[in-house]
């Protein structure tokens, strides 16, 4: 396998992590929404950066991911095993993080 092939999976690998990691974060916008609607602060519930930061260590554990699948055949399975990487491998790095 060629440099310009291992970055393709990586790139689709951070993409669809990313999209893991954003469909996470749909559940998560919603709690947020309805926690400030109840405290009626609707002004400060959404925090951009830690949004960006989110999807942004979503991608990275897809990279991660698609890097221990390479050379495997891109498929449903394969696209759906880096969305999934996405959405839990956030939750492992993020609590990792929060106990450090």
């Amino acid at each position: 396998m060629d440099v310009y092939a291992t970055l393709a999976y990586m790139a689709l690998g951070f993409f669809m992590g990313a999209v893991g990691q954003g469909a996470r974060t749909i559940v998560g916008l919603k709690k947020g929404h309805d926690r400030a609607r109840d405290n009626e602060d609707m002004k400060n519930w959404f925090d951009a950066g830690r949004f960006i930061v989110s999807l942004m260590i979503g991608g990275i554990a897809g990279s991660l991911g698609a890097v221990m699948l390479l050379g495997a055949e891109v498929d449903k399975r394969f696209l759906l095993t880096l969305v999934a990487i996405g959405y839990s491998g956030t939750d492992f790095i993020e609590g990792f993080m929060k106990r450090k």
